[in-house]
């Protein structure tokens, strides 16, 4: 199982395009989020750890 087409888009503009594909029966969710940092890091929370990317 795996992402199959990921869009970047603002909140307001990713449920619309989640009401679009509803409408043609095809599943879609928002999967996370991109935020400001003041430093180059990314952090991956999973339930097997919390993994830092620097």
């Amino acid at each position: 199982m795996g992402q199959r087409l990921e869009l970047f888009t603002d909140r307001d503009t990713a449920e619309s395009i989640i009401d679009i594909a509803k409408s043609f029966n095809i599943d879609a969710v928002i999967s996370g989020r991109v935020e400001a940092a003041e430093h180059k890091e990314v952090v991956i929370e999973s339930p097997y750890g919390t993994f830092s990317y620097q």
